[in-house]
């Protein structure tokens, strides 16, 4: 007669396991916690960092007859920005550098001198400055392929110029919007120059705006007044603020 051998019951899913410290965890948790943590580190594995690079030329235009202080807050200086998603991996975005080159190259198109203040620096060296501008970013939006639902990564910037006299009067502020888009293909591939792309062309539309719309910001039309004429920036062949690809011009 044979023998019936008995095998060792399988546990059921929902049986605990004791892992010490007297806390007990079934299968089923224990299986959901291995995937959660595993899409976590893949997640987290594909990471992306990017700083943003590229240049800004001049804008053509006839600069403004003023002598402008410019001050750079750290804020801006230092800027930052991780976008994170829910199932998609972060993106790590720095543009203080860049604000800082693109500030630079439009101002010195703009105005008929330009004076770098420090960042606790109240007034001008210049004693004949005629404006003090202080630039922030407000706010930095990353759409990402699978967010948009396009094959695009889309970039939105939010600006701030504040205005003051050079005895500090506030003028006001004027805010100012960018947007860019950059073929981004497949998320994961090809993301750091998709969002570099995408961030230096809304920085081109932020500039393109400033340039074009300055005697639009507060306080400056009263500010122009004086002036024997208020020059007006090139063409719209020259500068166009709505096509971020003809929005700066080089000096030959």
């Amino acid at each position: 007669m044979a023998i019936a051998q008995s095998r060792p019951a399988v546990a059921d899913q929902a049986d605990p396991v004791n892992y010490g410290n007297d806390k007990l965890i079934t299968k089923r948790q224990l299986s959901e916690i291995c995937r959660i943590s595993l899409a976590a580190f893949l997640l987290g594995a594909c990471a992306t960092s990017v700083q943003v690079d590229g240049s800004f030329p001049k804008p053509l235009m006839q600069p403004y007859p003023l002598a402008v202080g410019v001050r750079y807050p750290d804020s801006l200086v230092n800027f930052s920005h991780t976008e994170k998603a829910e199932r998609e991996p972060e993106v790590a975005i720095n543009l203080g550098a860049a604000n800082v080159r693109m500030f630079d190259a439009l101002f010195a198109g703009m105005f008929t001198e330009v004076v770098r203040l420090d960042a606790d620096q109240a007034r001008p060296a210049a004693a004949n400055a005629d404006l003090i501008i202080e630039p922030t970013l407000v706010e930095l939006e990353i759409a990402s392929p699978n967010k948009s639902g396009t094959d695009q990564y889309t970039v939105w910037l939010n600006y701030n110029l504040r205005l003051y006299r050079p005895d500090q009067t506030l003028l006001g502020d004027w805010k100012i919007t960018g947007y860019g888009q950059h073929d981004g293909g497949s998320m994961g591939m090809g993301t750091e120059d998709a969002v570099n792309g995408a961030a230096m062309l809304a920085m081109r539309d932020v500039a393109a705006a400033i340039a074009t719309r300055f005697s639009e910001a507060p306080g400056i039309g009263a500010l122009l007044l004086p002036q024997a004429a208020d020059p007006q920036p090139g063409s719209n062949n020259d500068i166009d603020s709505g096509n971020t690809e003809n929005a700066a011009q080089t000096d030959e």
